[in-house]
């Protein structure tokens, strides 16, 4: 996302081409025995050195099938690596919840 190219914007645009024209096929989910909802999370303490600000990042499991993502840079300065993975655990933990509920 970060650093995307030209290659990366042609395959989106397939796969939203793919998706248009076959509105009755879709992305294909594996089967698995059991529906669990899994999440992970992770922070990159300071990784701007101009903003020295860290980016929190979490991704969701449905039944081990990804289903949301997200990287964003946090809109403080932590003081700590330890204050900066806890506000990615509880961004993580309210799109799992929100899941959860859903």
């Amino acid at each position: 996302m970060h650093k995307s190219k030209e290659s990366h914007f042609q395959v989106a645009y397939r796969i939203l081409h793919y998706l248009k024209g076959s509105p009755r096929k879709g992305i294909l989910f594996k089967r698995n025995g059991r529906l669990t909802l899994d999440a992970y999370t992770d922070a990159d303490y300071t990784g701007s050195l101009v903003a020295r600000r860290s980016t929190t990042g979490y991704c969701t499991f449905l039944g081990g099938n990804l289903v949301t993502w997200r990287s964003k840079k946090q809109n403080v300065v932590p003081r700590s690596s330890t204050e900066s993975e806890l506000k990615s655990t509880a961004q993580g933990l309210c799109e799992l919840l929100w899941l959860k509920i859903r």
